[in-house]
């Protein structure tokens, strides 16, 4: 089963965003994510799916996109500076691509 972001998740809606990623979270021990509707969007989604990205670790839990992060998203990476500061994890995680 894969969790569909909605198209519009930010700061005024994140709360239910929240509550809805968090009940696909608990009720699945592999978490998959699809970005590819979400068309508008702020830095509350990067870190709703950062904290996830957090806890599955520690539930031993697996997560991932099912593809690499649409331009929107990419986007919001990329003027929150988060994008420069990738660990080789976080490139393969959101990007789909592998650091040499």
């Amino acid at each position: 089963m894969v969790y569909t972001v909605p198209p519009k998740v930010n700061i005024r809606n994140i709360k239910d965003a929240y509550a809805d990623f968090l009940t696909y979270v608990n009720s699945n021990t592999e978490v998959k994510i699809d970005l590819d509707g979400c068309e508008d969007s702020d830095l509350s989604l990067i870190q709703l799916i950062e904290a996830a990205r957090k806890s599955a670790t520690a539930d031993n839990k697996t997560i991932s996109l099912t593809k690499p992060a649409n331009d929107i998203v990419q986007s919001l990476l990329r003027r929150s500076g988060l994008l420069d500061a990738f660990s080789t994890n976080d490139t393969k995680f959101w990007l789909h691509k592998e650091v040499l």
